[in-house]
């Protein structure tokens, strides 16, 4: 399978959402290229900010969400079924969304954790977020403190119904305090008809993707270790 697009994350260099708002959705960002590790040295130019690359995407802005292109050389607005000049990228081809992470909590504290994967159906300024995967929350008892989730989404592209479709799902499971694992069986995503607004919004960039956590009634800790998109 290869890599579409990625968050640059890993079990050693996460993202990291810390003390969230409770009951709110909050995002992940990707950490900045490693070809930066040399800024500051004598005769390196300082970096160029970028509106993707380190940035941590909000409910108003969606800068840093991680971009799928699904056609190059397409002028904005054009739509790409219609003869839009562009090679077509995932149109009407199969692949899958990867995201993965943990969350933990003080001791002897309850509540829940909800990690979430959205596409954005605007534009990067003015973003509209609809989830792709209804993840059910993942329950903190008093004892288990860390909570392991992944998530997976099977989708396909249909250009020609202009609309995203397919299944998901995922797990949940207990590091430490003997909890007990929990998922889902696969489960229908029903026909989200983004394309052509997509289209409209973001041109030839295709559309984004967030990751999010939402934490409720505790606060604490989530790192993502995965986020990327692969062709099957």
């Amino acid at each position: 399978m290869g890599v579409i697009a990625q968050y640059q994350v890993s079990a050693a260099l996460p993202a990291v959402v810390s003390n969230p708002t409770l009951a709110t959705l909050t995002y992940f960002a990707s950490n900045p290229p490693l070809s930066l590790w040399n800024t500051g040295v004598t005769g390196v130019n300082s970096p160029q900010q970028s509106s993707q690359i380190g940035q941590t995407p909000t409910a108003s802005n969606a800068g840093g969400q991680l971009q799928i292109y699904t056609a190059s050389g397409t002028p904005a607005g054009v739509n790409f079924v219609l003869g839009g000049p562009g090679e077509g990228k995932l149109l009407g081809q199969r692949f899958r969304i990867y995201m993965s992470g943990n969350a933990s909590i003080a001791s002897g504290t309850t509540g829940t954790v909800t990690p979430t994967i959205q596409i954005n159906k605007g534009t990067i300024a003015s973003p509209s977020y609809t989830s792709i995967a209804a993840v059910a929350s993942g329950a903190f008892a008093t004892t288990p403190t860390n909570l392991g989730w992944s998530v997976a989404c099977d989708l396909e592209l249909d250009p020609v119904a202009l609309a995203i479709s397919g299944f998901f799902k995922y797990t949940y499971a207990f590091a430490t305090g003997g909890g007990t694992s929990s998922s889902a069986a696969e489960a229908v995503i029903s026909n989200n008809p983004v394309y052509v607004t997509l289209a409209n919004a973001q041109g030839a960039a295709g559309f984004g993707l967030v990751a999010g956590v939402t934490f409720t009634n505790v606060t604490g800790v989530a790192n993502l270790y995965e986020f990327r998109i692969v062709e099957d």
